[in-house]
């Protein structure tokens, strides 16, 4: 056998050893993938992945809607009719995490729904609005009450919420917005000394201290969109981190993805850039490989709208924000 032919088939069977990832999106572009304008699937608000590469999206159909990479409809999961399915988690082999609100927005649950057969587990009630959902390396779910400005805890087996952090910071901005979101997307930095959590209605990021038994520290503004300029920050809403510790921001109103750096500066936009598709009120981000995938909640644009976008990044995101 030839000398060379050593190296090759040794660089064979490495690649072959390796994960093949899915084909990526377009870097620095946001395209359109999925068309959500349908009885089942219209509104979405709230997104999550799977590990091998599906997204689920809920919304205000009160189902969540499962989608390949690529964004073709795969299935739908009842849920609760009428209802609006916001903020989801996906916890492998523990299911999805959804922050489920009665119709009108009268109150809330937490609940965790099954992605192989459907079934959906009450965890906690009494919530005022539940948005946006994080977790912790203990297994602890944070949870977002935009209506009440407050972080409230749940254990994913179940016993009801506790309060974590209440703060004027995290209250909407009432008046003119009453009801009005303010407490929304929330996420943790890779180390989890910190909460960060967007108020919708005052356009800022905060961030929250996490001390050392666990309990609500401080409370700061980490981004003001009143100082980054025209447009930032305009309706924050989800937020997700790349691993360079970068947060994407859905910026509902200008109809966005913005990213903050590590230290708060606004270092990139999509959305009004030359070969995007147009964001339609985006109001969730989720990453997988080089991807950032956007629930379009279509906010008063038109009756059942909604659509999925993609958008291809530079880094993947953080671990644990599915």
């Amino acid at each position: 056998m030839h000398r060379w032919l050593f190296p090759l088939i040794a660089a064979l069977t490495l690649a072959s050893a390796q994960p093949v990832l899915a084909a990526q999106p377009q870097q620095g572009v946001v395209k359109t993938i999925a068309d959500a304008n349908n009885a089942s699937c219209h509104n979405p608000e709230g997104i999550t992945a799977s590990s091998n590469g599906l997204l689920y999206a809920a919304g205000l159909s009160g189902n969540i809607c499962v989608y390949t990479l690529s964004g073709r409809q795969v299935r739908v999961i009842p849920v609760a009719a009428n209802h609006a399915l916001l903020g989801e988690l996906f916890v492998p082999s523990e299911g999805i995490y959804v922050a489920d609100n009665n119709p009108g927005f009268s109150g809330g649950r937490l609940i965790r729904v099954d992605p192989e057969n459907g079934a959906v587990t009450e965890l906690a009630t009494g919530f005022g609005a539940p948005n946006a959902i994080a977790r912790d390396h203990h297994g602890t779910l944070y949870v977002s009450d935009s209506f009440a400005g407050a972080i409230y805890t749940v254990s994913p087996d179940g016993g009801g919420k506790m309060l974590w952090k209440a703060d004027p910071l995290l209250l909407p901005m009432c008046p003119p917005f009453c009801p009005g979101f303010g407490a929304n997307g929330v996420a943790f930095d890779r180390t989890q000394g910190f909460l960060y959590v967007a108020n919708t209605s005052r356009d800022r990021i905060l961030r929250i201290a996490v001390n050392d038994d666990g309990s609500a520290g401080a409370i700061s503004i980490f981004a003001d969109g009143a100082t980054l300029g025209p447009g930032a920050l305009d309706g924050a809403d989800g937020i997700q981190f790349d691993v360079k510790g970068n947060l994407y921001v859905c910026a509902n109103q200008a109809n966005e993805i913005q990213v903050l750096s590590p230290s708060g500066a606004l270092i990139a936009r999509y959305g009004h850039n030359p070969g995007d598709d147009p964001l339609d009120f985006p109001a969730s981000p989720i990453f997988h490989e080089r991807g950032l995938y956007i629930a379009n909640l279509a906010l008063g644009t038109a009756p059942n709208g909604g659509k999925i976008s993609a958008l291809g990044i530079p880094f993947p995101g953080a671990p644990g924000g599915r």
